[in-house]
Order: C-alpha cells, then structure tokens, then sequence
C-alpha cells in the first residue's frame, strides 16, 4: 500500500473530522489532534510497506519460482499476510 502524503493527509482530515465532529477525542484542538492521528497514519503505512517487502521477499525465496502475479502468489502473498496480522495481534482476521 504505497499512501503518498497527500493521500496520507486527506485520511488523516477525514479521521480528524469525525473524530471531532463525534466528540470520541479528547485534544486541546483540532490542529493537535491532526498532527497525532497524521503521525499514526504515517506509521501505519511505513509498517504496511515494510510487511509488503518482507512478504514478497519470502515468496521469492521459494525453490519453486513462484511468479508474481500468478494465482499461487496471490494465495501465498494473502496466507502470509493474515498470518503477520496474527503474529502482530493488530487485526482480527476472518477464516
């Protein structure tokens, strides 16, 4: 998930928004609350690029050449990936 900092901006207005607007943060304004929510967002898309390169480097390792691209990739890339969210204990994954 490559997020330029535009669109890393325009999701962190967003959050902002209806954090503020649902009164469900507490901050001493809306400017401060912006900065928090945007570093989050930051680090989350830094974490997701870092998971995305571990992953696909994993799958390249295979003895087996697994083409990047192809239905084994795609279903090797997605067990991977619901098996790091467990890993990380950051999302519930569906089985």
């Amino acid at each position: 998930m490559n997020l330029s900092s535009e669109k890393q901006g325009y999701l962190s207005h967003k959050i902002v928004d209806r954090l503020w607007t649902q009164k469900k943060a507490t901050a001493s304004s809306k400017e401060v609350l912006f900065e928090v929510v945007r570093q989050g967002v930051q680090n989350f898309a830094k974490e997701w690029d870092e998971l995305e390169k571990d992953i696909s480097k994993r799958i390249e390792s295979l003895k087996r050449g697994v083409r990047e691209g192809s239905s084994e990739w795609d279903i090797l890339y997605r067990k991977a990936l619901e098996e790091q969210f467990r890993k990380k204990s950051r999302l519930f994954v569906k089985k």
